[in-house]
């Protein structure tokens, strides 16, 4: 609940955590305490309000009436240039180098206040359980009000911020930077926790100590990108943990700067390298939404929390609560060249295996035989599919199975009608002769109304006439030449305006799954999870080589919500072979989508996809609902889930390398429950007739209590490696594994 005593002190208390600011005598927003909750701040208020009693020079004192008041030495709610605090600030205006904002007054409501922006991500569920407060900050000398936004989820230990800066002047001003988010801490000890990384291999985690160098996560690509995602987490004192992130899909920045004073200050928001905004005269600009989350059970816990808020209060629709069907895309089987017949083939083919979905994904529609070709005709290919999609449609749903479509709807060839007829769409002057590209596509201007509402219409159409069950949304295109008359406007404006359409399709079409992807990972971000139901985590289909980007990934995201993909082997990227059991059981802690060539199987490779999907239909809602633990060392990977009260858990061990005359392996399950006596084995590793020509049959099976395979461990089965072969040993090579499942025994 939001407590304001005397309308000085405020503590938003939720049900672990409390965040608490008060408003100074000089009408400041000074931040006093975020952390484990508080539940007499109004009694304590003397003892922890730090005290401003002198300053150290040079420093500035704020007025002559408050000569000991350093603003640069004080934790606040909102930092400004120009009255001697030098900290990163909020906001910047432009040709303002001095500004004064002072509190104003403040209102308190129960529920979500929904602003004037309505395609911007928020965190919009549980609203009865909701409460809003709006601090309004004024300007001294120039007409514009600042309103900080918080929006308390007291069940989730969850807030929401926002800034919304208002022109109350009769002159247009220019926006040059505005955060959705400051939060200034007392302490120097943080450990700062964050996702890292390149195409292939997105969202590795980092792990560093915050000095006093400023720190800056950030993108610049029109979207969250693949060098740093827009979620973190910092780590401080005896376990307590706060995770923080941005809804927003487009250039963002989050600095960290820590003072000289043991005061750490963080900044997230519009990255303000790539950002200006005009406003006119009693226009609002609304910043994205910042979600703040604490917790006092560490990083581990913390984050299993923080997905669980996630699920509950950003992701939307009634697939956020259904179990995601076991799918098999066209992707890596026939590329772009897909016909009606091959796919009609493949859906009799996929019914018969237990796939629930197929994904006719690139090549079919315009005259799409090359990659520099058709993007921006999506209408079916007619040569490749004589009788339409609507008839494909109906005998894939005749067979049983959902129906998905891809769409890359923000881009355009310039091979293509559309480009020839809607040429004044397409970013960037007329003279595009020596621009840059990807395979000659270009990037349609999402800031104009008329391509929304075209993009909305496309989509709404083929939905309808196919009864789309799954929409594929692909972005491929990185942004180049930026030629129109306000640049700096023209990111934000853009991803409003994809915003919209994914809004509007979203509660147009609440049934069907929409999955987002822009080439893997660069648009894995809350924003894009407001509207979809899956996000593609990366291409990488090595399931090695993409270990670290699931764990990253996994990290801050349900896991219901991460789509990877089972491709072939050896792999089309490393060109690495791996066995078609270990290619599954490095892809059930994610949402697998199988894209392989599964008529043209052996017969051990089909019978082993059929018992995976079997497996993973049986197990479906542990692995895609349940906490997740982590372990890896230099020899092996542990990964294991389990549901909410331990009767059931899913081990995944994976060898690195296979070292001979190692020592013996103990599996410890942490995640046991002591009083819960379980049934352990493997599953059934489907051998091919060359290994069991080779090797005797493997079986691992025990009966064992929850506090002894806690923490005894179980002692495994001997590797390959020693003078003979035995039974029940267990045959593995580099980079092969199993999965272990333990079962609660009812008696």
């Amino acid at each position: 609940m939001i407590e304001i005593n005397d309308h000085r002190l405020i503590n938003l208390r939720g049900k672990n955590s409390s965040y608490v600011l008060r408003i100074t005598e000089t009408n400041h927003l000074e931040h006093i305490y975020y952390g484990k909750r508080l539940n007499h701040v109004d009694q304590s208020e003397k003892a922890i309000v730090e005290k401003n009693l002198t300053r150290a020079l040079p420093s500035l004192s704020f007025d002559e009436r408050h000569p000991t008041l350093d603003l640069n030495n004080m934790c606040l709610e909102a930092s400004f240039e120009g009255k001697g605090d030098f900290k990163e600030p909020l906001i910047r205006i432009k040709g303002i180098k001095t500004l004064d904002f002072r509190y104003s007054g403040h209102r308190a409501y129960p529920g979500i206040r929904r602003y004037k922006k309505a395609h911007l991500p928020m965190a919009v569920a549980e609203e009865f359980n909701a409460e809003t407060l709006e601090i309004l900050l004024k300007e001294s000398t120039h007409d514009i009000s600042i309103i900080l936004c918080y929006t308390l989820f007291k069940d989730w230990d969850i807030i929401t911020r926002k800034t919304i800066i208002r022109n109350d002047g009769d002159n247009e001003i220019e926006i040059d930077k505005c955060a959705s988010m400051q939060l200034d801490l007392h302490g120097s000890s943080f450990t700062l926790v964050s996702l890292a990384g390149a195409w292939l291999r997105e969202m590795r985690k980092e792990r560093r100590l915050i000095g006093q160098e400023k720190i800056t996560l950030s993108s610049r690509n029109m979207s969250t990108g693949f060098e740093s995602n827009n979620v973190f987490a910092l780590l401080y004192g005896k376990g307590e943990c706060i995770i923080s992130g941005l809804l927003y899909s487009s250039d963002f920045s989050t600095s960290f700067e820590q003072s000289p004073y043991s005061k750490l200050h963080i900044i997230s928001g519009i990255n303000p390298e790539c950002f200006s905004y005009r406003l006119a005269p009693s226009e609002e600009f609304e910043s994205p939404e910042s979600i703040l989350f604490y917790s006092d059970e560490g990083l581990e816990n913390g984050s299993e929390l923080f997905k669980r808020g996630v699920e509950k209060l950003i992701m939307r629709g009634p697939w956020k609560e259904r179990l995601r069907p076991v799918t098999l895309s066209t992707r890596d089987i026939f590329s772009l060249d897909v016909d009606e017949n091959k796919i009609e083939q493949l859906s009799r083919a996929a019914k018969a295996m237990g796939f629930e979905a197929i994904v006719l994904d690139d090549g079919w529609f315009g005259v799409r035989r090359e990659r520099n070709t058709s993007l921006g005709d999506w209408y079916v290919n007619s040569m490749k599919f004589p009788s339409g999609l609507k008839m494909l449609a109906q005998n894939i749903h005749r067979d049983g199975l959902l129906f998905g479509l891809y769409f890359d709807i923000e881009t355009v060839c310039q091979i293509s009608n559309f480009y020839k007829e809607k040429n004044e769409w397409i970013i960037g002057s007329k003279d595009r002769k020596n621009y840059s590209s990807n395979e000659g596509d270009f990037i349609l201007d999402y800031t104009k109304e008329e391509v929304q509402e075209w993009a909305i219409d496309t989509l709404s159409l083929i939905i309808e006439t196919t009864k789309l069950d799954y929409l594929r949304y692909e972005k491929t295109r990185l942004p180049s030449e930026i030629n129109v008359d306000y640049p700096e406007e023209f990111a934000h404006k853009y991803i409003m305006g994809i915003y919209n359409v994914l809004n509007t399709i979203a509660r147009k079409f609440p049934n069907m799954i929409i999955e987002t992807s822009a080439s893997g990972g660069c648009r894995f971000d809350l924003g894009m999870l407001n509207y979809s139901a899956l996000m593609r985590v990366t291409e990488n289909t090595d399931p090695i080589s993409r270990i670290k980007t699931i764990e990253g990934a996994r990290l801050f995201y349900p896991v219901s919500s991460q789509l990877i993909t089972i491709s072939g082997s050896p792999d089309k990227i490393t060109r690495k072979e791996t066995d078609i059991e270990t290619r599954f059981n490095a892809s059930v802690f994610c949402i697998p989508e199988y894209s392989l060539d599964i008529m043209n199987l052996s017969l051990d490779e089909t019978l082993a996809i059929k018992n995976q999907i079997e497996f993973y239909k049986q197990y479906r809602n542990v692995l895609q609902t349940g906490k997740v633990i982590t372990d890896d060392d230099e020899k092996r990977i542990i990964w294991s889930i389990s549901n909410q009260d331990a009767s059931i858990i899913i081990m995944l061990y994976l060898i690195k390398e296979l070292i001979p005359n190692d020592s013996k392996e103990r599996l410890f399950v942490t995640q046991a429950n002591e009083n819960y006596k379980y049934r352990i084995y493997s599953r059934t590793h489907i051998q091919s007739e060359a290994e069991e020509l080779l090797y005797p049959a493997e079986i691992e099976c025990y009966e064992a209590w929850g506090d002894a395979i806690k923490w005894a461990g179980i002692a495994l089965s001997e590797k390959d490696g020693g003078v003979d072969l035995q039974e029940d040993m267990r045959k593995l090579k580099d980079y092969s594994s199993r999965l272990y499942i333990f079962r609660k025994i009812d008696e």
